[in-house]
């Protein structure tokens, strides 16, 4: 039976889970969240971190501000478009006000950036705000 290594929405444990239950609401052993829960979830850095180099699932990661008007205008097409994608595409938010490390590291200069990953690898990036038609697409792109 072939896994896939996804972490966990909530406790952002590490869980193996077998890909024929890709499509079904999978529980984490860990905590018992949902691991199917597509909502974008806000992250720190270590969290982030955890989340690009453990998950075998495609990452976008939105580096917003609160106080950026791109950025709070793209919230609602970010969270619509995430809720297309449970458990084939994991979607993040980092506050880089609050987590300058991880945007530090992955060279994010202005806002909003989104960085897609894959196997824990920068694949490519969109420094603007996107619409949710143009983020569904992207994250389509993803898995293929």
């Amino acid at each position: 039976m072939e896994t896939q290594k996804v972490v966990c929405p909530e406790c952002h444990s590490v869980n193996a889970i077998s890909t024929a239950m890709k499509d079904a609401q999978v529980t984490c052993s860990q905590c018992q969240g949902d691991l199917s829960d597509p909502f974008p979830l806000d992250v720190s850095d270590e969290q982030c971190s955890t989340h690009i180099k453990e998950n075998e699932i495609p990452i976008i990661v939105d580096f917003y501000s609160p106080g950026c008007g791109p950025c709070m205008a793209m919230y609602d097409d970010y969270e619509d478009a995430a809720l297309g994608f449970p458990m084939k595409v994991r979607f993040l938010k980092v506050n880089a006000d609050k987590h300058q490390k991880v945007a530090k590291e992955y060279g994010v200069g202005g806002l909003p950036t989104l960085i897609a990953f894959k196997n824990g690898q920068e694949v490519s990036r969109v420094s603007a705000q996107m619409s949710q038609v143009q983020l569904s697409l992207w994250a389509e792109g993803l898995l293929k």
